[in-house]
């Protein structure tokens, strides 16, 4: 009897202890993704098969990654908390295109890579796994050794009339003319090639700087023709895509969180900005490590700060601000590159910061159970010398993100929030009580970061504090009978 009543108080337990104002399930949307975004060759080699030519100690030389190393690590991406993996270029590349943007064949699988049968059983496993696939496209440049640049039919398929790209592997790279028709008609065969033979779920346009914007229209049109749920992103601004890599704001993470004591202020400018020039700022992809980007890991270093606290600051920001969250592979390590973003490390799936992966899969779970933070609305409620606090609002789900980016401990008075509610901490599993002046007062440790749950305040749990007291209790009369029992045994 005494298990049968037991067992059924714990359900009832654990849905007291349950946080309030979940919104009901709805359609997923882009802007609900996180995403991994991973170079193929530099990731995992499980295939010996293509390695003909690899050399793991020439930076510039392929070192083995391939299309079957993504697919035996997709249960360490799914473990992390993502939702979509991001792909480099995997179009045939010269030799040394390790990197993917020297195309020599825009609809053929790089054979260091694997096959197109290989990348089809990628898309298949991931949408297994309720994942989506990402893959970076080149549009607007070939390799110098393509076939089209010494075919004298093709001399207007390329340009001279360019814009200047920051991609340090396109920097040489023959310039396609994509205003010429019949190049723009072959890269719109190409985009459904790919949809029709693998299944991919996204195109992230990686040279569009360099691209003619009417064209970029064009083929986000098209490609959303062939499947209505396609999504298309860009490394440059345009009002025709639905998504792009945010440069800026980017730049301006890494700044802030590399170092402790600086303050979050231009954080919410650009958010502000952002609002005002796109139609849905919350499909902006943002991140902290890209390939061209020294590895955020060495600016920590080189502040002498500790990596991880840093980490855990700057992806709190970015996994719970307005945008689409990319970590780039081998953050969650994470990865130190030494200041040379041309040198990209194999993963190290060996290694690894158990805290820094706690904290990525707690981020990816939130943004997953809580849409306040992919599809709500982004307000500043305090700011002052390197504490910040948001407060993300969607239908009648609230949650504030509070961090403490100083070197010392700071408190907020916060006033304008609902009153007789409580603020449950969803990182630390703290509470914070309005006060009887209806105050609520946030303390924050310094270099510090949390996540809080409005809701109604349901003061102390007496239900789990008097079960907690009943068991032991019973451990305590369990014991004593035990006790008296021996010495009865003992004496007789």
């Amino acid at each position: 009897m005494r298990k049968s009543v037991f067992l059924l108080m714990v359900p009832l337990l654990f849905l007291y202890a349950l946080p309030v104002g979940a919104v009901e399930k709805e359609e997923r949307k882009w802007q609900d993704e996180s995403i991994y975004y991973l170079m193929v060759d530099r990731f995992m080699n499980s295939s010996v098969h293509n390695d003909d030519g690899v050399d793991p100690n020439n930076p510039d030389a392929y070192h083995g990654g391939d299309i079957q190393g993504i697919i035996d690590q997709l249960d360490h991406i799914e473990e992390l908390g993502f939702s979509t993996i991001e792909l480099s270029p995997i179009m045939a590349n010269s030799e040394q295109g390790y990197h993917g943007y020297w195309i020599e064949d825009f609809r053929s699988v790089e054979e260091h890579f694997g096959s197109l049968e290989d990348v089809k059983r990628l898309v298949e496993e991931a949408h297994k796994r309720d994942m989506k696939v990402m893959f970076d496209m080149v549009i607007g440049h070939t390799s110098p050794e393509h076939a089209w640049v010494e075919d004298e039919t093709k001399t207007q398929w390329y340009t001279d009339e360019t814009e200047e790209i920051q991609n340090r592997w396109l920097k040489e790279a023959p310039a396609l003319n994509t205003d010429n028709p019949e190049v723009q008609q072959y890269l719109l065969e190409t985009a459904k090639f790919w949809i029709d033979e693998t299944g991919v779920d996204a195109f992230k346009l990686v040279d569009a700087a360099a691209v003619s914007p009417d064209f970029i229209k064009e083929f986000s049109e098209h490609v959303t023709t062939l499947r209505e749920d396609f999504f298309v992103a860009a490394d440059a601004a345009s009002p025709a895509i639905d998504g792009r890599v945010d440069v800026a704001l980017n730049d301006q993470i890494r700044k802030v969180f590399k170092t402790s004591g600086q303050p979050l202020n231009e954080l919410y400018d650009i958010w502000t900005e952002n609002k005002q020039l796109y139609s849905n700022p919350n499909q902006i992809l943002h991140n902290m490590d890209s390939p061209g980007n020294v590895r955020f890991t060495h600016l920590t270093v080189q502040e002498n700060k500790n990596p991880i606290t840093r980490w855990e600051l700057g992806l709190t920001y970015l996994f719970t601000s307005p945008g689409i969250p990319v970590l780039y592979f081998g953050s969650e390590v994470p990865l130190d590159d030494g200041g040379d973003p041309s040198s990209i490390p194999m993963m190290n799936f060996k290694a690894g910061d158990e805290q820094l992966q706690q904290r990525i899969e707690k981020l990816t779970s939130m943004r997953e159970q809580f849409p306040a933070l992919t599809r709500g609305d982004f307000e500043e409620l305090h700011n002052d010398k390197g504490l910040a606090v948001f407060k993300r609002t969607y239908k009648d789900q609230t949650l504030l993100i509070a961090i403490n980016n100083s070197e010392e401990t700071k408190t907020a008075e916060l006033t304008n929030l609902k009153d007789d509610q409580q603020l449950t901490g969803l990182i630390q599993d703290g509470i914070i009580r309005q006060s009887d002046e209806g105050i609520y007062r946030l303390g924050m440790e310094r270099e510090t970061a949390d996540v809080f749950l409005l809701e109604p305040d349901r003061g102390y749990n007496w239900l789990f504090i008097g079960f907690v007291g009943g068991v032991l209790t019973l451990f305590i009369v369990a014991v004593t009978a035990i006790s008296i029992k021996n010495r009865k045994t003992q004496n007789v």
